[in-house]
């Protein structure tokens, strides 16, 4: 961090006071030891940790896996279905056993005799059966079907190359938050060094009568109210910090120090080039349109229930009183033609259904495509709004700085009361807190303009 002009000598030399028990720190023994008991971080590594530990992106890519799993599922329409089954059965019926032994056979001359027919004994039969079917036409089903099976997977692909734009604004979120806790720290101990000058200089004064006893609880108020604030301002840094851990999917009980800091790069691009690179790039909106797309080929294959279908098939058996065995054998090839003409208006409403909910994925679509657009303004709108209110927060610190600088001299002097004084330095102190602040919002409103454009090229 570099001391701007202007700045007051308090301010200076708290923040000398910092820096210097900070490389004092890291030189005493043992200063190695207490850094690795914290988790020191860089916003690149937290993005590649979240890429591959947080649990809802690797969600998302386990949805894409399953749609990808349904579309290879659709070829079924297509391929040959081949099954292999092993059938036992035993029976005293006289179709039953008149046909086995036929299959088995073994049947004999007196099979014919009328108490063999009308009264068999029972006999065994095991029965290896292959059966190879080939759907031939199914009225669109299988190719409309097959269509939207591959929409919903590249729906899944685009969602959840969403969730992964979403994660890493949550992470630049969390690791800004944690970036304005602790410039926030080192904002309130500046202050609190200098109102522990202030009010050793107020306590000095009084003794000399240059000064009352109100002059120095006024000055002790100041310091409980900057020790407050710099608690929880301490505990802020800690809370941030989990909540970071928590979006990059890191499982640590150190404490998180983010090593980068915060400014403000410089961002220039027109505001229709980001709605266009939007509209053809959003993950979220492309889901939509494939979502869309797939509803649209469910729509045609619901029709197609209502066409009959063709399908060929073959079989071989082998019987035997043995279990796959071959005392026998037969094979059958055929084609069937199925029309399911009427099933109680199921078919039709199951078409007029599909057809609403292809209207319903269009209009949501066309939705989400105009809300786009309109998050892309807001985010650019904000953006400007935050660079501008950057240079105001700015202006507004070095003239803080400046003006408790003149207080303080005039303190001295006992041209100014302590009143003047704190409330100068709590000026200054709030200046200092929103120019932070006002860095931190236009980070991260950058961040929302990335995911609001669905990962517009900016670096962080």
């Amino acid at each position: 961090m570099k001391l701007k002009a202007g700045a007051s000598p308090s301010v200076k030399a708290a923040l000398a006071a910092l820096f210097a028990a900070a490389a004092l720190l890291a030189a005493l023994p043992g200063a190695a030891a207490a850094q690795t008991d914290t988790l020191r971080v860089t916003l690149a590594e937290m993005l590649q940790s979240a890429g591959q530990a947080n649990p809802m992106l690797r969600a998302a890519r386990n949805a894409a896996e399953a749609a990808e799993g349904q579309r290879l599922a659709s070829l079924a329409g297509f391929l040959p279905h081949l099954s292999m089954s092993e059938m036992f059965s035993r029976s005293n019926d006289p179709v039953y056993a008149f046909g086995t032994k036929l299959r088995q056979s073994i049947f004999s001359e007196r099979d014919f005799a009328m108490s063999a027919l009308n009264f068999p004994a029972p006999i065994s039969n095991y029965s290896t059966r292959f059966v190879l079917q080939q759907p031939i036409f199914n009225g669109g089903r299988a190719w409309n079907g097959r269509r939207m099976a591959d929409s919903y997977s590249q729906a899944a692909q685009k969602a959840a190359g969403y969730t992964a734009e979403e994660t890493a604004f949550q992470v630049r979120k969390a690791y800004y938050s944690a970036l304005l806790a602790r410039e926030s720290v080192v904002v309130l101990d500046a202050a609190l060094t200098a109102a522990r000058s202030h009010k050793h200089q107020a306590e000095r004064m009084s003794a000399e009568g240059l000064a009352t006893r109100a002059d120095e609880l006024k000055a002790s108020v100041r310091v409980a109210e900057l020790e407050q604030k710099r608690i929880a301002a301490a505990n802020s840094v800690t809370v941030a910090g989990e909540y970071l851990k928590l979006a990059s999917g890191v499982h640590d009980n150190r404490p998180v120090l983010p090593l980068d800091s915060l400014d403000a790069a410089a961002f220039n691009a027109p505001l229709d080039s980001l709605i266009a690179f939007a509209l053809a790039s959003h993950g979220q909106l492309a889901a939509a349109d494939q979502a869309a797309q797939a509803a649209g080929y469910g729509a045609k294959a619901a029709l197609g229930s209502l066409i009959p279908s063709l399908n060929g098939f073959a079989q071989y058996e082998r019987d035997s009183q043995d279990a796959f065995g071959k005392d026998g054998d037969n094979w059958m090839v055929g084609v069937s033609l199925d029309w399911n003409f009427f099933d109680g208006l199921g078919s039709v409403g199951n078409v007029k259904s599909a057809r609403a909910m292809r209207e319903k994925a269009l209009n949501e679509a066309a939705m989400l495509r105009h809300k786009v657009e309109v998050d892309v303004r807001e985010a650019w709108l904000n953006l400007q709004a935050a660079g501008k209110q950057i240079e105001v927060a700015r202006g507004a610190r070095d003239e803080a700085g400046e003006s408790l600088r003149i207080v303080e001299n005039q303190y001295r002097e006992g041209l100014a009361s302590i009143t003047d004084l704190l409330d100068t330095e709590a000026a200054a102190t709030g200046a200092g807190l929103n120019y932070s602040a006002a860095l931190y919002e236009y980070n991260l409103s950058l961040a929302g303009l990335r995911l609001a454009t669905g990962g517009y090229p900016i670096n962080d």
